[in-house]
């Protein structure tokens, strides 16, 4: 079972905590949540991968699209996967570090 957690850890911010199996319905909720954070106003985006179970390969479009919404956040995107499976769907996705952060390539 997947659950989405939505919260803003600092000022303009909002932050996505992932736990459960990230299936393509979970792909699709996550894309919108974060479609409507960028609406909405925020700064910065941060994806919480660590509290993940398993994840199947829609997961790794959803997370590289979340990145990809870096251009519009003027703090970018952070992608927090310090333990598996969330790092290893991070490595997936081509996001190697653990807190990486997606800069605005505008700013």
């Amino acid at each position: 079972m997947f659950t989405l957690s939505i919260d803003a850890p600092a000022a303009g911010a909002a932050r996505l905590r992932l736990s459960g199996h990230f299936d393509d319905v979970a792909a699709r909720q996550v894309l919108h949540a974060a479609a409507d954070a960028v609406q909405c106003g925020c700064s910065r985006l941060v994806l919480d991968l660590d509290g993940l179970s398993s994840w199947d390969d829609e997961a790794v479009f959803a997370v590289t699209g979340c990145t990809r919404l870096a251009r519009w956040l003027t703090d970018g995107v952070a992608v927090v996967a310090a333990i598996s499976p969330g790092k290893d769907l991070a490595d997936r996705a081509g996001i190697g570090v653990p807190a990486m952060m997606a800069t605005c390539p505008a700013c």
